[in-house]
């Protein structure tokens, strides 16, 4: 039953599309395959799980009568960020580097432009206070403000210019101050997310939100 070729039990795959079930077969000490779920290892695959970049969180168990269950959380891309050498980081949520590239590859993200984040590689975590609050912003937004969002800009004064695909952009305050601007933020694309406003930009960066009308 320990014989490496001999084959028992299947693989069942829940939370990723990049996760395959060679990897899990291989991850889990069963080498090419086939799987033997008397020769694989639950807790060594949940431990290789929780050191891929890919994947925040990952649990392993088995399942009756011969299945074995991975389910993973995937990490999102939240932001690139510029690199040094010419290159993007494209980051999660909480600042882990999840790709290095020399172009943006897709949109799948917002551009952060006006801050460099050093000489970071896969699976770092960036550590520039300016991103992580921007980062701390973008947690808190739905889905569908997420997605409407092109670039985020931060510029000499440290200040925070966001700008909505195919609208208005929107001036956010300064950048070590911009987590606390999601709230206000999100009442403000509500209320103008299904409007025709002819607007200059928003501004968010006092108390009150003003909007700068185009002159007529």
């Amino acid at each position: 039953m320990h014989n490496p070729a001999f084959a028992f039990g299947n693989v069942s795959i829940h939370g990723s599309s990049q996760l395959t079930e060679a990897e899990v077969i291989s991850l889990a000490g069963c080498g090419q395959g086939p799987l033997n779920l008397f020769n694989a290892s639950s807790g060594r695959l949940r431990e290789a799980l929780l050191h891929d970049v890919r994947f925040k969180n990952a649990e392993v168990a088995y399942r009756f009568p011969a299945t074995l269950q991975v389910s993973v959380e995937e990490r999102q891309p939240a932001l690139y960020v510029a690199n040094s050498y010419h290159s993007y980081l494209k980051v999660d949520y909480n600042g882990v580097v999840l790709s290095v590239t020399t172009t943006i590859p897709d949109a799948k993200a917002p551009v952060l432009a006006g801050i460099k984040c050093g000489n970071l590689y896969l699976g770092d975590k960036v550590a520039n206070t300016g991103v992580l609050q921007i980062l701390q912003f973008l947690q808190q937004l739905t889905p569908e403000a997420l997605q409407r969002i092109g670039e985020i800009a931060v510029d000499d004064k440290q200040d925070v210019k966001l700008q909505l695909s195919g609208s208005f952009p929107v001036r956010l305050g300064r950048v070590q101050e911009v987590s606390q601007k999601a709230s206000v933020f999100m009442t403000v694309f509500n209320e103008i997310k299904d409007k025709n406003i002819k607007a200059e930009y928003i501004d968010l960066t006092f108390g009150k939100p003003y909007i700068k009308l185009l002159p007529k």
